[in-house]
């Protein structure tokens, strides 16, 4: 029996990865788990120092909710969002032109391999990213090669180590319809936070991949974590 969940899990967190599922799924995602990690967004652009037209990558940019409010925070700046799935990309576009930003940008690219030359960008961020890639170490030395010398990396994930009442809190905030409470929790303990990082693992992995200092806390509204780095 233990097998056989163990089966399901593996499976269901390879849907969770695959690039159709955020294509078709991707709309549903953006719609329940924004509202709920809005403070984040908050918090990482208010801790984001910048110089002067600085460049910024976001890794894993969905709909593009961070990129365009740092973009708006920060018009001297220049931002550049990468998602693997396509059609998150054409939603972040649209939403950039509802919102009417002009300084930045989004297009389809892998994190494993960037399109971009060495130390080009002035920082670069990631929220609930890092757990669909293939292999976290090469998207981190990657993220690492295209900062500049001095340059920071914010990166926020779900918390591997999070208290099963935290979670069945954080689930009732987002009902979704025909799908029962304890299955939602389920999923998420088993197949989201149960095959994401804890805060020591997130840590760890940025600074094998060559950032230093690095800096780890937990976040307050929600159960993510965050590490702040610099190469």
């Amino acid at each position: 029996m233990k097998d056989s969940s163990h089966g399901v899990i593996r499976l269901l967190t390879r849907l969770r990865d695959a690039r159709l599922v955020w294509d078709v799924m991707g709309s549903l995602y953006n719609q329940r788990i924004y509202p709920l990690i809005a403070g984040l967004y908050e918090s990482i652009a208010e801790e984001l120092v910048l110089p002067d037209r600085a460049r910024i990558l976001e890794a894993g940019a969905g709909r593009g909710y961070l990129s365009l409010l740092l973009a708006s925070r920060h018009p001297d700046a220049r931002f550049t969002g990468i998602d693997f799935s396509r059609m998150q990309v054409c939603r972040a576009e649209r939403y950039r032109r509802q919102r009417k930003i002009f300084n930045c940008s989004f297009q389809q690219s892998n994190v494993l391999r960037l399109p971009f030359p060495e130390a080009v960008f002035d920082a670069a961020v990631s929220v609930g990213s890092i757990k669909h890639w293939s292999d976290p170490h090469r998207g981190l030395t990657e993220l690492r090669r295209v900062i500049k010398p001095g340059g920071c990396l914010m990166i926020a994930e779900t918390d591997r180590e999070a208290p099963d009442d935290v979670l069945r809190q954080f689930v009732k905030r987002f009902p979704i319809p025909l799908v029962p409470e304890g299955l939602l929790f389920w999923g998420l303990r088993h197949v989201v936070f149960g095959q994401s990082l804890s805060e020591d693992e997130l840590a760890d992995a940025t600074g094998r991949a060559g950032f230093h200092p690095v800096e780890r806390r937990p976040v307050p509204t929600c159960p993510y974590v965050m590490v702040k780095a610099w190469k």
